[in-house]
C-alpha cells in the first residue's frame, strides 16, 4: 500500500529544511519517512530508502537545491523515483521543494517538466501550498502521526539534558524600554471662571492626563500647556510638582502611583500612533492599530534587526479564496505599559482582515477563524520581524519613537527591544555537541531550575494574540 510520504534530499546541507518538513507533515497527520527521523509514529523499518520509493511511498517530497542538484546520491534516488512513476504511471509522484537560489536552468533534466513549490522566500508559505497538494491529490493520513508523537519523537531526539549546551545565546523580546522620562509630573487643580459654567471636557485634552477626582489632573504637561485651552470657562488654582521616581515607588503621598503612570503612557501611546495609523477595538476593549493596503510603498516596510542585518516584510497581503475573491489580512500592533519592575512597553503583534484592503470585517468570530488559518503556519520569525518593521515605519528616519506628553515633556521607545542572554543555548537539530560545551556547567545540579522556554530560530510558530 502506497501510504508514505518520502523526503529525499542531499545530506547534510539540506537537513535542516528536511527535518523540519517531516515533522510539520507529521504534524498534519502524513505518514512520514526521512533518514533523519525514519518512521515517526511507529517502529523503524526500511533502513533502504530506495525500499520505501518501491514498496510504500505515495510521494517523493524531492527537496531541490545547489546541494541535491550536484550529489550522487539524492539524483539515484530521483531517477529511481521518476523511473517508477513511468513504469506505474503515478501521477505527480515527485513533488520538488525548491529552497534556495538555484535558477531553474540548471535544474537536472528528471525535473525539467516538473512543477515545482517554491520555498525559497518563505517556509511557511511553501509548506500551505504543499499541504494543498496532498489533499487535493488524496494522500492518505494514518492516525499514529499526530502532535503527540512528534512531540515524543522530540523529546526522545532533544532532550532537556543533551539538547541544552553552555554556549550564551541572545534572545529577542517583545518588550521596549521607556527611555527619557520626564523626572516631574504634575498634579493640577482645575477651577471654574464662574458657578454654573458647562462642565469641563477631557475627550480632548491636549496632551495625556487622567483625573484623580472632578479638579485634580494628573499630567507631565505643564500648567502653561494648558492655558489656551482652559481659558476664559477654566484656570489652573495651583500645581504640585512630583518626583517621576518617587511616585512610581511609592513614595508620595498619592497613593497606587503605578497604575496612573501607566494610564498617563497607554493614553500617549494611543495618541500618538492613531494619527498614523487607523484603530481597531477588539473583542477585550484593547484598541489596535492596523496598516491598510497602501499605508507604505508595496505594503512592505525595510528595517533593521537585532542582528544589525537589514531586511523587510509586508504588513498588508491577501490570498485568493474560492470563487477568486480576495481576502487581505493586516497587520496590527498594540501596546500595554509596564511599569515594574521597569518602565516599558509591551508590544503585540495581531492580524486582521478586510475584502478590499482598507475596511476591517465587523465580524469579530469570522475574523478569529481567518485568523487561525492565516496565521497557522507563520513562524516566530515572522512575527518577530514584523514587529521591527512597525516599529521602523512609527519612528520614521530617527532612531527612536517619540511620544508627546507635554509641549516640553516627551519619551521614547528604541527601535530595538530589551534583549536577554541566556547563559545556555539548545542544541539545533543536525548540531554535534562538544565536550567544551558541557565544561563548567552541571546539568544535573541545575535541571530543577531551567525554565522551559520558547524562542529562537527553531521554535514552533507562535500564536496570534486572542481578541
Amino acid at each position: 500500500m502506497r501510504d508514505t510520504i518520502l523526503l529525499s534530499h542531499a545530506n547534510p546541507e539540506d537537513n535542516e529544511f528536511t527535518l523540519w518538513l517531516a515533522l510539520q507533515l507529521a504534524n498534519e497527520g502524513f505518514r512520514v519517512w526521512c533518514d533523519l527521523t525514519k518512521l515517526l509514529g511507529g517502529e523503524i523499518f526500511w533502513d533502504d530508502i530506495e525500499g520505501v520509493i518501491r514498496d510504500r511511498a505515495a510521494k517523493v517530497i524531492y527537496v531541490l537545491s545547489r546541494a541535491s542538484n550536484s550529489k550522487d546520491g539524492p539524483l539515484r534516488e530521483l531517477h529511481l523515483a521518476q523511473s517508477l512513476a513511468r513504469r506505474e504511471k503515478l501521477r505527480d509522484f515527485v513533488i520538488p521543494a525548491h529552497i534556495d537560489d538555484l535558477p531553474y536552468s540548471e535544474v537536472t533534466i528528471e525535473l525539467t517538466r516538473v512543477n515545482s513549490i517554491a520555498f525559497g522566500k518563505s517556509w511557511a508559505s511553501g509548506l500551505a501550498t504543499l499541504l494543498q497538494k496532498l489533499e487535493t491529490d488524496t494522500v492518505p493520513k494514518d492516525p499514529a502521526f499526530h502532535r503527540a508523537a512528534v512531540n515524543d519523537w522530540w523529546r526522545s531526539q532533544f532532550d532537556d539534558v543533551h539538547g541544552v549546551r553552555a554556549v550564551p545565546e541572545t534572545v529577542v523580546s517583545n518588550w521596549f524600554k521607556v527611555e527619557n522620562l520626564p523626572a516631574v509630573l504634575y498634579e493640577h487643580r482645575i477651577m471654574r471662571e464662574k458657578p454654573g459654567l458647562v462642565e469641563f471636557e477631557t475627550a480632548t485634552l491636549p496632551f495625556p492626563g487622567v483625573w484623580l477626582d472632578d479638579l485634580c489632573l494628573l499630567t507631565f504637561a505643564k500648567a502653561d500647556d494648558f492655558t489656551a485651552y482652559l481659558a476664559p470657562m477654566f484656570f489652573v488654582e495651583q500645581s504640585r510638582t512630583i518626583s517621576t521616581d518617587d511616585f512610581i515607588g511609592g513614595r508620595d503621598a498619592l497613593t497606587d502611583g503605578p497604575r496612573y503612570l501607566a494610564q498617563i503612557l497607554r493614553l500617549a501611546w494611543d495618541r500618538a500612533i492613531k494619527d498614523k495609523l487607523p484603530g481597531y477595538q477588539g473583542a477585550d476593549g484593547h484598541h489596535f492599530y492596523y496598516f491598510q493596503k497602501g499605508t507604505v510603498p508595496d505594503d512592505t516596510i525595510p528595517f533593521t534587526g537585532a542582528n544589525g542585518k537589514r531586511g523587510h516584510r509586508s504588513v498588508v497581503g491577501y490570498k485568493t479564496m474560492l470563487g477568486g475573491k480576495l481576502r487581505y489580512w493586516h497587520y496590527a500592533l498594540s501596546g500595554k505599559p509596564v511599569i515594574r519592575p521597569e518602565t516599558l512597553f509591551l508590544v503585540k503583534g495581531h492580524v486582521l482582515f478586510s475584502d478590499d484592503g482598507l475596511k476591517l470585517w465587523t465580524n469579530k468570530d469570522l475574523m478569529s477563524k481567518a485568523r487561525r488559518n492565516q496565521c497557522k503556519n507563520w513562524w516566530n520569525d515572522e512575527w518577530r520581524d514584523r514587529m521591527y518593521a512597525a516599529i521602523a515605519y512609527l519612528a520614521g528616519s530617527a532612531e527612536t519613537v517619540v511620544f508627546p506628553l507635554g509641549t516640553a515633556a516627551s519619551f521614547s521607545l528604541s527601535k530595538q527591544p530589551i534583549p536577554f542572554e541566556s547563559p545556555v543555548s539548545y542544541l539545533e537539530p543536525g548540531e554535534v555537541l562538544k565536550d567544551e560545551d558541557l565544561a563548567d556547567y552541571d546539568f544535573e545540579d541545575e535541571d530543577s531550575d531551567l525554565d522551559e522556554s520558547v524562542g529562537g530560530t527553531g521554535s514552533p510558530p507562535e500564536e496570534p494574540e486572542p481578541e
